[in-house]
């Protein structure tokens, strides 16, 4: 690996504890706790890369997918991979582990290079899923797409918001670009605090790039997010501004073409799309043309949110460039997109 990981490991077998530490110590730094209830303050101190978790615990309420719940719902911790251990190999164990919060698990007695390989391999699929943003920290492109695909094969109807901040561009001009990145890390930290009091199912926040973020969920968690999150970014985007320009409603500024002009306070628009199947919306790439449609008519509207179904949205089969004729290929035109209005 690039760099040395720092492994934490929650089991409460001391000695097997240590020997699992000395096979994993060709990977990095190794440390161990027998106490789940002190995960939390472990973890924000030795800032572990890969947190490893054995399914019996001999704890009075916590076992090893109890203890991931509680890593899964802290947004500190949410994104740290999770090996579970266990000597259960039983199908009803590995599903309810997979849907407290696991990335993948292994199976005892462990077989040493059989365990390095699966966490060489998490913590590599880890990075390129997840594909962290820097200044949010949250899930990026790669993250969003993978999320969208898996929610797809669940065949369950769920909902996506498309968010942006409104005339972001000129606000970066302006006031400049250190005061633009600590207005997405301010959305981000609003999108953190939401995510971390709901699970992944019921809520998943990614971080397209820019000033564009995605949640995917329930319809109802979706809608109560979007509003949420409007309503406290408008709280949070005070700081940005003088008491005079808060006042005004406005500040002043140039446009691309040096004019002084006046412009909007910092808010949200978002794109909100219900009843989305593999049926409805097939593909991340419909997904991303339908949702930029409907944000455009948010930013129109007066509440700045665009509420749409799927279904509603006309349907463009696909087709190929060329059809084969008796004369050979013969180009086809293809058919405008019908607008979102």
């Amino acid at each position: 690996m690039a760099h040395q990981e720092r492994i934490l490991i929650l089991e409460d077998d001391a000695a097997f504890a240590r020997l699992l530490a000395e096979t994993l110590s060709d990977l990095g730094v190794c440390r161990f706790t027998s106490y789940p209830e002190r995960l939390h303050e472990i973890i924000k101190e030795f800032n572990p890369t890969l947190l490893i978790v054995d399914y019996n615990l001999n704890h009075p309420t916590l076992d090893g997918i109890k203890a991931t719940r509680l890593i899964r719902r802290n947004p500190e911790t949410n994104l740290l991979p999770i090996l579970l251990l266990s000597g259960e190999d039983n199908l009803a164990v590995i599903e309810e582990a997979f849907k407290s919060g696991i990335d993948d698990y292994v199976l005892k007695p462990v077989i040493p290079r059989f365990l390095n390989a699966k966490i060489e391999n998490l913590l590599f699929q880890s990075r390129k899923k997840l594909n962290a943003q820097a200044l949010s920290g949250l899930p990026g492109n790669a993250a969003i797409e993978t999320e969208f695909y898996l929610r797809l094969q669940k065949k369950r109807p769920f909902s996506v918001s498309y968010t942006d901040l409104d005339n972001f561009k000129p606000f970066n001009d302006e006031k400049g670009v250190k005061q633009g990145d600590l207005a997405i890390q301010a959305l981000s930290k609003l999108l953190h605090a939401l995510r971390g009091k709901q699970s992944r199912h019921q809520l998943f926040v990614g971080h397209l790039g820019g000033d564009d973020f995605f949640l995917l969920g329930s319809a109802s968690a979706i809608k109560a997010a979007t509003q949420k999150l409007k309503k406290d970014f408008s709280g949070a985007s005070r700081v940005f501004f003088t008491e005079q320009e808060l006042a005004a409603g406005y500040y002043r500024g140039t446009d691309r073409n040096g004019h002084l002009c006046s412009f909007p306070l910092l808010g949200l628009s978002s794109a909100i799309i219900d009843g989305i199947t593999a049926q409805t919306v097939p593909d991340f790439l419909r997904l991303t043309e339908i949702a930029a449609a409907v944000k455009k008519a948010a930013k129109k509207s007066e509440t700045r949110i665009c509420h749409v179904s799927a279904a509603s949205i006309p349907q463009i089969p696909p087709e190929s460039l060329y059809a084969e004729t008796a004369t050979g290929a013969k180009k086809v035109a293809q058919k405008k997109r019908v607008k979102i209005k």
